[in-house]
């Protein structure tokens, strides 16, 4: 006899705080789209939780100084907390990304879209080399749509 995964989920009444969370999504929508669509300008997105090893040795490592390097002027960083991207509280959560499983997770958008990611997180120099090719596929993928502009 085979064993079916199927699960029949009866469709509940919506509690208080799922109406407050959608009026908020829906309120938060159009100001977080017009957020994320100004510019093409690339951005990393980091999401974190607080009880992360992980993140803590990349806040302790890297994180502290990442604004003053020149990856930081292309790439700026944006913390987000797990729980607040998962429930879509973030303006930026709108953008169109693939589901984030691990923290640490940094995506790199442009115009709202997920260019390229790092899940996790265990050394300095492998963040480097890793944002290093990032950034030198949206600089280039940028040049080349400038090239064919007017």
């Amino acid at each position: 006899m085979a064993v079916s995964n199927f699960q029949f989920h009866c469709p509940r009444k919506p509690r208080r705080r799922d109406t407050a969370r959608h009026f908020a999504a829906a309120f938060l929508f159009p100001l977080s789209l017009s957020i994320c669509i100004q510019g093409n300008a690339a951005e990393l997105l980091y999401i974190y939780s607080a009880d992360c090893p992980a993140c803590q040795q990349f806040d302790a490592e890297v994180l502290t100084y990442y604004k003053n390097t020149d990856e930081a002027r292309r790439l700026p960083i944006d913390k987000i907390g797990l729980a607040a991207w998962q429930a879509g509280t973030h303006p930026k959560s709108i953008c169109i990304t693939k589901q984030v499983d691990v923290t640490p997770t940094f995506i790199a958008i442009e115009t709202c879209e997920e260019q390229d990611r790092i899940s996790g997180y265990s050394q300095e120099e492998l963040f480097w080399m890793a944002i290093q090719r990032i950034d030198r596929s949206i600089t280039q993928g940028a040049s080349s749509t400038n090239a064919h502009e007017p």
